[in-house]
């Protein structure tokens, strides 16, 4: 059983066997960054890879190195912005950080380790939310540049200017997200006069000020989806969009039968544990907008991570993000604290709170020296019990999420997935060091 990212979070350190499976490039491109931090800080001028170390990565190979070398110049502002100077080292968090992105350049291969293969149990919801988690950081420092709006009001404005006026229940199923959460959205572009509506129910209409704003930021969301879709052919995105269409009705099916399993536990009935499809009708199907690749992504990502919360909270006590937490701690475990906020993503305070409540809850211990960022945390007997329930929950309903797409359509998407990772990568790295730019 794969032992990685089940409960929505990242992958896994990489085994030795898989380092030198790569030749040299990853450690090559690794070295090069160090020894750009270490130029950085006073020290002698790195030079770069020799073409032989990086010839594996072919087309790739430039870009890699560019981004590589971005992502340390942005490293540098920062250190010297935070602290007035660089250390003479580089910290952990760096060198962490420029793991997950030379992991997430990987180039698509038929070799051991290939996410298209068959044979191994694919946990595709932690994937997805890897790449999601960098689009959204990158869109978010793009768009701020633009009009102060969060993600959700952006997704509606694109929603009616690509499909027209839209009734709440619609704007909702199509983004994927609860009926409370778009009518707070709804009312703060009502406010903005960005949309108008006649009635609480009547569809939302935009408005000549919100069409004028939705053509801005649509334009820039072609520029955006360009590079995210670099080198993906017309061809491809097309069978990359059919298998969505496949994979969001198998999420929305997995989120209803998850709804409906609490319902029962509410009148104290058992609910089936068995995963069925149900039947659904053309006017039941989920709104998207084909003519860029993030939207269905965040939908498919909105339904089954709402889906994931219930099956988690059922079948552990845990919420998502305790279940995901435990399950990063559980597999690298004994992990220490900045490798384990590095595979979450999140800010420290936040894990730290879930962090002291599965320590007060029995489920994680610690050791080493005395205070949080000193220590090791490793699961106990019960956390480790939850741990195996969180795996065997989250391949069941990835490969029920999986399944309609045959050997060769799986292994096609897969391939367009790893391309769009490898993109969102060098999307952000690039935002991130125009932002160290505006700021200097």
């Amino acid at each position: 059983m794969s032992k990685r990212g089940a409960a929505g979070g990242t992958q896994g350190k990489a085994k030795p066997a898989a380092k030198e499976a790569d030749g040299s490039w990853r450690a090559a491109l690794r070295d090069h960054g160090l020894a750009l931090w270490r130029e950085g800080a006073g020290g002698a001028a790195a030079e770069k890879p020799a073409h032989a170390q990086l010839a594996a990565l072919g087309p790739m190979a430039e870009e890699a190195l560019g981004l590589v070398e971005t992502f340390t110049m942005g490293a540098l502002a920062r250190a010297r912005r935070a602290a007035g100077k660089v250390a003479a080292e580089p910290p952990e968090e760096f060198a962490a950080h420029l793991a997950l992105i030379l992991k997430g350049l990987e180039p698509v291969s038929g070799a051991k380790g290939d996410p298209g293969r068959t044979n191994a149990p694919l946990i595709f919801q932690s994937e997805l939310w890897q790449v999601l988690h960098k689009i959204r950081e990158s869109a978010e420092l793009s768009y701020a540049r633009e009009v102060d709006l969060v993600e959700l009001d952006r997704r509606i404005l694109f929603l009616l200017r690509t499909k027209g006026p839209l009734v709440p229940a619609d704007l909702s199923n199509s983004v994927g997200v609860d009926k409370a959460q778009v009518s707070r959205s709804v009312k703060r572009l009502l406010e903005l006069r960005m949309v108008e509506r006649d009635q609480i129910r009547s569809p939302v209409t935009l408005t000549r000020k919100g069409e004028g704003l939705a053509d801005r930021l649509l334009r820039l969301a072609d520029l955006r989806n360009r590079e995210l879709t670099f080198d993906v052919d017309d061809g491809e995105l097309a069978e990359f969009f059919a298998a969505i269409e496949l994979l969001l009705d198998r999420s929305v099916a997995l989120y209803e039968q998850e709804r409906a399993r609490a319902a029962a536990l509410g009148r104290g009935e058992n609910g089936a544990e068995t995963i069925r499809l149900p039947e659904r009708k053309s006017e039941d199907m989920v709104l998207f907008d084909r003519a860029r690749i993030v939207s269905p992504l965040l939908t498919l990502s909105a339904y089954f991570s709402r889906s994931g919360a219930l099956a988690f909270k059922r079948r552990t006590g845990l919420s998502n993000f305790e279940a995901w937490v435990l399950n990063e701690i559980a597999m690298a475990a004994p992990i220490d604290w900045p490798t384990l906020t590095t595979q979450l993503q999140r800010d420290h305070s936040q894990a730290g709170r879930t962090v002291r409540a599965l320590i007060d809850r029995g489920l994680v211990a610690r050791e080493g020296r005395p205070g949080r960022r000193h220590g090791r945390f490793y699961p106990t007997p019960e956390g480790e019990r939850l741990y195996n329930i969180i795996q065997e929950t989250s391949v069941e309903r990835s490969t029920f999420l999986m399944a309609p797409l045959g050997d060769e359509q799986r292994r096609k998407f897969l391939a367009t997935f790893d391309k769009l990772r490898r993109n969102a990568v060098a999307q952000l790295e690039r935002e991130r060091a125009f932002e160290e730019l505006d700021r200097g």
